[in-house]
């Protein structure tokens, strides 16, 4: 009788036990279809040869990024601690990768430490995630990328992140950005006309770093770059900044739409065209700004096309400059016709910094802004408060 009793619950523990190893399997493949559902509508495909579940981690066999000739084969890919379902969405504490390298054309990249940390993957519902994106992730990270060839350095990057966060009560998402030391190897890569130009211009390797800070506040559509930051080795540094309005996540979803449509369609390109300007319509300028702060890559372009063309230097600025009044006549704008003039003219002559920058006293609308280039450029300048500074002068 015992005997028999101990038998009945080894096999009932057993049948328990298979049951949860098929729950979890079919749970392993629910959330290797949905991440791969959500990662082709955001135009980054996934594919995977099969998912496994083992413990609270699912495993993601013979995962690759990208399609067709563009596929990266990253291996099997552990998602860890991994809970939710389709209904309610998914959630990940964190997903490292295996170095991995792709060779092709004599060729080798390789790419080490890239891993991403709280993924977020929307359920099949409306979603709950910042902005009611279909996934979202706290950081990624990235610690190397090389790409070589015959031994041979041509392109390498260092510790690159992003980190994204969002605040409690407005929903807004911050993002910061850093984009790791880069160098390029001009003179490593096979010789033709474009490296021989930059072996001319003065940059047989050319090198730098970045990093960019953006805040988008779904509900209120206002969305900001401050700034967006390049920095070239003795070369010069671009920053980028504006703030724009009416970007809401009604927008966002619109927009989505509109691109699945014409990805789907192609041929129906002039109606998701007009349904683009439609959507644009709906936004506004409230700042924006770009500078550049030289370190001699001026100088050597202005050195290079005076030599192609047989001219000094101070001959090809002022052949430069001299054209400027005709270009933009067409403008029908002399005030701001002589600031750009005297402005571009002062940053030739004197390297140093030139700043263009729209700063209008209330956002304008796009509407607005497509209206005056439409029917009279003339005001644009003035609609949008335009201006170009150089060397941080008036001048």
């Amino acid at each position: 009788m015992i005997a028999r009793t101990s038998q009945r619950l080894v096999a009932s523990l057993a049948l328990v036990l298979l049951g949860s190893t098929s729950v979890l399997a079919a749970d392993a493949q629910a959330f290797g279809d949905r991440l791969k559902a959500m990662a082709a509508k955001s135009g980054a495909p996934v594919s995977f040869s099969s998912a496994a579940a083992d413990g609270d981690n699912v495993i993601l066999k013979g995962l690759t990024l990208g399609a067709g000739t563009e596929a990266a084969n990253v291996g099997d890919i552990t998602f860890e601690n991994v809970t939710g379902s389709n209904a309610e969405g998914w959630k990940v504490e964190r997903v490292p990768f295996a170095d991995f390298k792709k060779s092709q054309g004599g060729k080798e990249a390789a790419v080490t430490g890239m891993v991403i940390e709280g993924l977020q993957i929307a359920g099949e519902g409306a979603s709950t995630l910042p902005g009611e994106a279909q996934y979202f992730f706290d950081s990624a990270a990235i610690e190397a990328v090389k790409i070589t060839e015959g031994g041979k350095d041509l392109f390498t990057l260092g510790g690159t992140d992003i980190t994204n966060t969002v605040e409690s009560g407005s929903g807004e998402i911050s993002s910061n950005f850093t984009l790791g030391d880069f160098a390029l190897d001009f003179a490593a890569l096979p010789a033709d006309e474009s490296t021989k130009t930059m072996t001319e211009l003065g940059y047989p390797q050319l090198s730098g770093s970045g990093t960019m800070m953006s805040s988008w506040n779904p509900k209120s559509g206002e969305l900001s770059l401050d700034p967006f930051e390049l920095t070239l080795k003795d070369a010069g540094k671009l920053s980028f900044a504006f703030q724009l309005n009416g970007y809401t996540t009604a927008f966002s979803k619109s927009l989505q739409q509109i691109q699945e449509q014409m990805a789907a369609d192609p041929a129906g390109a002039e109606n998701s065209g007009m349904a683009i300007i439609g959507l644009v319509s709906q936004l506004s300028i409230a700042s924006m700004q770009i500078d550049f702060t030289d370190d001699s890559l001026t100088g050597n372009l202005l050195d290079y096309y005076a030599k192609q063309s047989g001219q000094t230097r101070d001959q090809l600025i002022d052949g430069l400059t001299g054209m400027l009044p005709g270009v933009l006549a067409s403008l029908q704008n002399p005030e701001f016709q002589t600031e750009v003039t005297e402005a571009v003219t002062a940053f030739l002559k004197d390297p140093k910094s030139l700043t263009v920058s729209v700063d209008p006293d209330a956002p304008v609308a796009a509407t607005q802004i497509i209206g005056a280039a439409m029917g009279a450029p003339q005001t644009l300048p003035s609609v949008l408060s335009l201006s170009v500074v150089a060397n941080g002068t008036d001048e």
